[in-house]
């Protein structure tokens, strides 16, 4: 690797942590340049901007997700299945990227400010995955109609809130909860795909809604 492209990798491993702790507005370019060991003027000549730097970030943590879609995909006929190994994978990204889940919520406060088109494409990609399974599943009667967005909804706010959670949990927990013990995110991701498969299923949502009557 040479030094040029050596530095620009360590000012978006910088860039990263800086954003997670402070986010956008908080960051300073000084802070950044400073943990990566670089001269400020290097985020101009890589970024162009601070901003350019946030949005570079932005896409090296979101990029691949079509690749994974593609992959779940080709992977599952089933619709239901489909969707839940979908989020499953996407559990194990935020696992393997911790700084996605908060910088995505960081996003989600302040109103998406910060997000500029080619990161929105990457996001509406998933929803256009999700759409299309769902309706798929609905004509072929594997699942109950439902709205899209509110599947991911379903799915994506506890798969955020564990990511952002996790130092929140191993301080408090062993006090509040302390027979649970540390909770597992294969565990957790398990028991959401479990939740949505057993909330799509028509025979379930049926079967369910007669023992309630």
């Amino acid at each position: 690797m040479n030094p040029h492209e050596s530095t620009k990798g360590n000012l978006l491993k910088a860039a990263t942590e800086v954003f997670v702790e402070k986010g956008f507005s908080g960051a300073r370019v000084d802070e950044i340049a400073r943990r990566a060991g670089a001269n400020k003027a290097m985020i101009y000549y890589h970024f162009r901007s601070k901003k350019g730097l946030y949005r570079a970030v932005l896409l090296q943590h979101v990029g691949g997700l079509q690749e994974e879609i593609g992959r779940v995909a080709q992977a599952e006929a089933d619709p239901v299945r489909r969707l839940a190994a979908f989020y499953g994978a996407l559990g194990r990204v935020f696992r393997a990227r911790p700084a996605l889940p908060y910088m995505m919520v960081r996003e989600i406060l302040s109103g998406g400010v910060h997000m500029d088109v080619e990161v929105a494409r990457a996001l509406k990609g998933v929803i256009a995955f999700v759409r299309a399974t769902v309706e798929q599943g609905v004509a072929g009667g594997r699942m109950r109609p439902a709205n899209p967005l509110f599947v991911h909804f379903t799915m994506m706010a506890p798969l955020m809130l564990f990511g952002v959670s996790r130092p929140f949990r191993e301080r408090l927990m062993p006090v509040a909860a302390p027979e649970e013990g540390p909770l597992q995110p294969e565990a957790f991701a398990a028991h959401l795909e479990d939740v949505l498969v057993r909330i799509l299923t028509p025979d379930t949502v049926d079967r369910t809604k007669q023992e309630l009557t």
